[in-house]
């Protein structure tokens, strides 16, 4: 009977010396046991979908774990490219106002904030880029047969790249339970409207008979100019020439634009959709996933916020199944013991001496007020579980896994 489990190799993040770097030797090597190298052939391109973090995060990947990557794929005759999408929302020069999501609209206002944190053409050795164009409107409409969408706009400079190397900076998240491969595929490979939509639904009406003052700002910011003034004074939108950016939502007055909302759970199911619609229009082949499951935080690097890290840093898994990765990354994360230091430290019946499913107690928006709460009363969410369920009933991967650990030997002092 063939093992339908598949393969996550793991690489603890215990060092000895720089023959056991993380970053160096580690990473790289994590790519070979998933067969990177007999796939990648001279003068291909591969892209290496990262994120860059927030501006004032500060646990988001180090760049020299991307930069020893970039430098193991030339090696290999590749051409490497770095890459991120463009965040839901308008510039900041735009809105007015600053906030922790802020800085990450357009690929001129994010590649700003990669500059900052360290990703640069000449720090990478590699060309940066945002994977659904400049301010977010360079789409593939690819149709799915998912749970809530039949359609995801999958980011459209994928099309451009024969290899994806996803490296994951593996953390918790207040939305989804936890950011991991199924996350960077959901939200981070697809458009700026395809993270709207995994966040809200597919609802996008507009009031045509506002008035016009109330679209003004939307017909100066449309970068397709789908928005129009018909001869009656009023809005006239060609759907033909909408790229879905939702910039004109951000902007709107009067709330004369409607995109509705979605539950946590709708959430989570959307964003599972689209990561089945990246992965289905791209090609399993062609996809290598690398969890970093280091500096664990409750928060996304999407987030200003950069707490305190709620396990110890555990190493770096490899696998060519997005779900078997992310559920091996839950599994080390709640067989290790909790930070008393950390957020979950303050809850007060929360055992510290023992280990738990600690992604079932990190802070979550409350599904009533859709405000933060930091759970202070201990109380279980399995959001987390929720997420790896919805993905393997859809078919991105399975959540058995085989577990192989790669000791990295080097000349250790007797």
């Amino acid at each position: 009977m063939r093992d339908l489990k598949s393969d996550v190799y793991f690489f603890t993040a215990r060092t000895y010396n720089h023959q056991e770097s993380l970053s160096k030797v580690k990473g790289p090597l994590a790519l070979e046991k998933i067969g990177f190298s007999s796939k990648v052939k001279s003068g291909e391109k591969v892209v290496i979908k990262t994120h860059f973090g927030a501006l004032e995060n500060v646990r988001y990947l180090r760049p020299s774990y991307i930069r020893f990557l970039c430098d193991h794929i030339k090696d290999l005759g590749g051409t490497p490219y770095v890459a991120e999408s463009c965040g839901w929302g308008v510039p900041e020069e735009v809105s007015g106002a600053h906030t922790e999501y802020s800085g990450r609209a357009t690929e001129e206002e994010y590649l700003e904030i990669a500059k900052i944190h360290g990703f640069t053409t000449d720090t990478m050795g590699a060309e940066i880029l945002m994977l659904d164009g400049s301010v977010g409107t360079n789409i593939i409409k690819h149709s799915i047969a998912g749970k809530r969408f039949s359609e995801v706009l999958v980011a459209g400079r994928l099309k451009e790249f024969d290899h994806m190397v996803l490296a994951t900076h593996f953390k918790g998240h207040a939305g989804a339970g936890f950011g991991g491969a199924i996350k960077n595929l959901g939200i981070g490979c697809v458009s700026k409207g395809g993270k709207a939509q995994a966040h809200v639904g597919k609802k996008f009406e507009f009031d045509f008979n506002a008035p016009i003052s109330d679209y003004e700002v939307c017909l100066k910011i449309c970068p397709t100019k789908a928005l129009s003034v018909g001869l009656d004074g009023k809005l006239k939108r060609d759907e033909e020439k909408c790229r879905y950016c939702y910039m004109c939502k951000s902007v709107c007055k009067n709330n004369v634009i409607d995109t509705g909302s979605s539950t946590q759970q709708e959430f989570i199911v959307q964003m599972v959709d689209n990561a089945a619609g990246v992965v289905d229009y791209y090609g399993s082949d062609k996809i290598y996933y690398l969890n970093y499951v280091v500096d664990v935080t409750w928060q996304c690097d999407c987030t200003g916020g950069s707490d305190v890290p709620f396990v110890s840093d555990i190493g770096i898994l490899s696998s060519k199944d997005p779900v078997a990765i992310d559920q091996c990354a839950v599994d080390l994360i709640h067989l290790s013991l909790m930070n008393p230091h950390s957020i979950l430290g303050n809850i007060e019946n929360l055992s510290k001496d023992k280990t738990t499913d600690w992604l079932s107690y990190i802070p979550r928006f409350d599904a009533i007020t859709h405000e933060l709460d930091l759970n202070p009363n201990g109380k279980e969410s399995k959001h987390w579980e929720t997420q790896l369920k919805a993905a393997e009933e859809i078919g991105l991967g399975s959540r058995d896994y085989n577990l192989i650990e790669v000791i990295v030997e080097s000349k250790k002092k007797d």
